[in-house]
């Protein structure tokens, strides 16, 4: 018998469009509620993780898969230990990968019973970007699908377009699921949302999107992983190239150089993410690309004695490595070939 139960929220929405900038602003509006976090990115080498302001949040990180197709064995994994966890924590919250189908990922939350009592699903909050969405309809099945099986959308970065825009927005996200919820809101201002709903709705979208999978009817923990698969091949064209680099990079000389790419270079990026180690600064700094936007800020001092180096990953259709490197190396202080 179920004496508990701990909410589970879905954070999902295409590559770039400001989910662990959400998630923060979660965070800071919950200062006292403990939560468990499971950051998701199709990357090799993870980044998100080093972008939450709340360290000490149990934060479980799963890199190079995406959570609704290759990971999806390792959700019942972290599902079983959180369940041993269970009296450090208030809530879940998931960030999936910005390629992530929701219906597959919501499926344990709606198909295992035992899963169901002890960790329901409140809500899936989809993030669009309020410039770019209509390229991401345009160009990728992964954006329909994450706001047609959504019970809350979220029009993220409204401080770059007009209202028209918004409005535009807001038409067709309500002809694609008119049953959801729509807010707005921007990284300085996000409105504060209703998670705690009941999954009525959830369930009726999710249950008819994937009929094929099997009960288990386990009635205690540890749960057992299914015999049935979702799939999903969004990574048959979406890859992922991650660079480190020892060599710190020059800032005007990298901003430069990446700035050039994307203007007249970036066909089929959707993202540049990553830590950078900077030539004479003792700050580490965070680099974020959506579309030809890019952006370079201050983090935080480097620690004594931590390895100084530089992450960055780039995803987008069909990347190719040779291309990117050299685009990097430009932003070098000099023409050194070593990383």
């Amino acid at each position: 018998m179920v004496s508990y139960s701990i909410p589970v929220t879905i954070l999902s929405g295409f590559l770039g469009t400001g989910k662990t900038t959400f998630l923060n602003h979660i965070l800071t509006e919950n200062p006292k509620t403990r939560y468990a976090i499971i950051e998701n990115e199709f990357g090799e080498q993870g980044i998100d993780n080093e972008l939450i302001i709340r360290p000490e949040e149990t934060i479980v990180e799963l890199n190079n898969g995406c959570l609704c197709c290759t990971l999806h064995d390792n959700l019942y994994d972290i599902l079983n230990e959180l369940h041993d966890r269970r009296s450090e924590i208030d809530e879940i919250i998931i960030e999936a990968t910005g390629v992530a189908d929701p219906s597959g990922l919501a499926q344990p939350f709606i198909s295992h019973p035992l899963i169901k009592k002890t960790f329901p699903l409140a809500s899936i909050i989809c993030l669009v970007d309020a410039e770019l969405m209509f390229d991401h309809l345009a160009h990728t099945e992964e954006a329909i699908n994450q706001i047609s099986f959504s019970d809350i959308l979220l029009i993220n970065k409204t401080d770059t377009v007009d209202d028209e825009q918004v409005n535009r927005v807001r038409k067709k996200l309500q002809q694609l699921n008119p049953l959801a919820k729509i807010y707005q809101g921007s990284k300085k201002q996000f409105p504060t949302i209703d998670f705690q709903r009941s999954n009525d709705k959830l369930e009726s979208l999710l249950t008819s999107s994937d009929t094929n999978h099997q009960q288990d009817n386990s009635s205690a923990f540890p749960v057992s992983k299914p015999h049935t698969h979702h799939h999903h091949h969004h990574t048959d064209d979406i890859n992922s190239q991650t660079f480190i680099f020892e060599q710190p990079f020059d800032l005007k000389k990298l901003y430069q150089s990446l700035f050039v790419y994307l203007t007249f270079q970036s066909v089929g990026l959707f993202r540049i993410k990553g830590l950078l180690s900077i030539q004479n600064d003792q700050k580490q700094y965070v680099i974020q690309s959506v579309g030809k936007r890019l952006e370079i800020q201050e983090k935080r001092n480097w620690k004594p004695n931590e390895k100084r180096s530089s992450i960055l990953v780039f995803i987008g259709k069909n990347l190719q490595r040779p291309g990117l490197e050299n685009v990097l190396r430009r932003g070098f202080p000099n023409k050194s070939k070593q990383p």
